[in-house]
C-alpha cells in the first residue's frame, strides 16, 4: 500500500503523544488518543488511538484507527464513556504492546480515599479507570485487548497513564500513576508484569512517590519540603490548602538509563496552575528505588513527555503543550507536539536544542 505524508506535526491536535522508532520498518508511529478529534465511525465516533506514520518525523500520513471502543466485548471492565487515554507502544518479544487507560462510568458516584476532610467528604469519583495492555503483530495494528475483564493495574485503584519500564535484571514492569482523584495527593507505583504476557501482572503494586514531593512544592508555598506524606490534618495543611482547591496530581511516567546505572522517571504535575515537567531518580537503579525528585525540567505549559532515539542516533523528548493555556477570547489553545534534542546525565535529563523543524512550533515558550 502506498502512503501519502501530506502532514506535519503541528497540523494536528496531541496529548500525550507517543512515538514508536521502529527499526524493523524504518518507520516512526505516532500514537495518540482520538479526543474527539476525528468523529467518524472509521475512528471510533471520536474514542480510539490514531497513529500517524512517519519516515523522517518531518511528513506524516494521516491517522489511522489501530484501537477503538466500536465493539465492546462481552464482560468489559471498561466501557465507551469516554476516548482511550495516554496509548503507549512497546517492542516486547516480537510483539506490539499497547498500554491505555479505559474508563468505565459509574452509576453511583463514590467517594476519595484520602485527603483533606473537607475533600473526602464531599469530593466525587465519577469514573473508575484503569490501564490496559492490548497487542498486535505489527506496529500498524489491529490491537486487541488481552484480557477485557480487568485492568493489568489493580482493579479497585484508579490509575492511569502506565508505562514499561525494565529493572536493571530486565524484569519488565509497569509505572503507573494513582489518579490524584481517589487520594488528592497523587502517587506513582509500580508493579512487575510478567516477561511472556505483558498484561498479566505479578505480585501487589510497590509504592515509588507522592505528587507533593515533587520540589517545587515548597517554593510555591502549597506543600512543606518533601511532601504531606498522607497527613492533612495539622495547622500546616489547613493554612497551605485552601478548602475546596485541587489535589496534587501525577501524570506521565517515562523511564530513561543513566550512565552510571541510575534510572531516572520524568513526570509531569502542575506549578501555580500550569502543567510542569519534572524527574525522579532511583540512584540503585531498581524500579522500586528509592527515589529522589530532582529539579523540574521545563515550565512552559506542556509536558507527559518520553524519549526516543532517531534512526540517526540523536535521543529526543517529545510532550505536547497547552495542557492549560487560552487564547485572548479565553478558548483553549490547540495541544500540539512539541520536541526536543536531550541529553541524560548522571545528575538528570537535560533539554537541549528546540526542534522546530520537527514540530512546527516558532516559539516553545508560547505555542499559538
Amino acid at each position: 500500500m502506498d502512503i501519502a505524508y501530506p502532514l506535519g506535526m503541528h497540523d494536528f491536535d496531541l496529548h500525550d503523544p507517543f512515538i514508536l522508532a521502529d527499526a524493523d520498518s524504518g518507520r516512526y508511529y505516532l500514537y495518540n488518543a482520538n479526543y474527539y478529534q476525528y468523529r467518524s465511525a472509521d475512528h471510533g465516533n471520536g474514542r480510539s488511538v490514531v497513529m500517524y506514520e512517519s519516515p523522517d518525523l518531518v511528513h506524516f500520513s494521516e491517522p489511522r484507527d489501530v484501537f477503538d471502543l466500536n465493539d465492546l466485548p462481552a464482560g468489559a471492565w471498561y466501557d465507551d464513556s469516554d476516548s482511550p487515554w495516554a496509548p503507549e507502544v512497546h517492542a516486547w518479544k516480537g510483539r506490539y504492546w499497547m498500554f491505555l487507560t479505559l474508563h468505565t462510568a459509574l452509576d453511583r458516584p463514590g467517594r476519595p480515599r484520602s485527603g483533606p476532610d473537607w475533600y473526602v467528604r464531599d469530593g466525587e469519583i465519577r469514573h473508575r479507570r484503569g490501564v490496559f495492555v492490548a497487542v498486535a503483530d505489527s506496529p500498524e495494528g489491529p490491537f486487541v485487548i488481552k484480557d477485557p475483564s480487568r485492568p493489568t493495574t489493580p482493579q479497585d485503584d484508579m490509575a492511569l497513564d502506565g508505562t514499561l519500564v525494565t529493572d536493571d535484571d530486565g524484569t519488565p514492569w509497569m509505572v503507573y500513576a494513582h489518579e490524584w482523584v481517589e487520594l488528592y495527593d497523587g502517587t506513582m507505583e509500580a508493579i512487575r508484569l510478567n516477561p511472556d504476557d505483558l498484561s498479566e501482572p505479578v505480585g501487589d503494586p510497590v509504592h515509588l512517590w507522592s505528587a507533593s514531593e515533587g520540589v517545587w512544592h515548597a517554593e510555591d508555598g502549597d506543600a512543606p519540603a518533601g511532601g504531606w506524606h498522607g497527613d492533612f490534618t495539622g495547622p500546616e495543611a489547613a493554612t497551605m490548602i485552601p478548602e475546596d482547591s485541587g489535589g496534587y496530581v501525577t501524570d506521565g511516567p517515562y523511564p530513561a538509563r543513566t550512565p552510571d546505572g541510575s534510572l531516572l522517571s520524568v513526570w509531569t504535575s502542575y506549578s501555580n496552575g500550569e502543567y510542569i515537567l519534572s524527574q525522579a531518580i532511583s540512584r540503585s537503579g531498581k524500579v522500586s528505588g528509592p527515589w529522589e525528585q530532582l529539579p523540574p525540567i521545563d515550565r512552559n505549559d506542556a509536558g507527559h513527555a518520553m524519549l526516543f532515539r532517531t534512526f540517526e542516533g540523536t535521543l529526543l523528548l517529545l510532550m505536547h503543550t497547552n495542557m492549560t493555556r487560552k487564547d485572548d477570547q479565553g478558548e483553549p489553545l490547540h495541544s500540539h507536539g512539541i520536541v526536543y534534542e536531550c541529553e541524560v546525565t548522571d545528575g538528570g535529563i537535560r533539554l537541549g536544542r528546540h526542534r522546530d523543524d520537527i514540530d512546527g512550533i516558532a516559539d516553545p515558550s508560547d505555542d499559538r
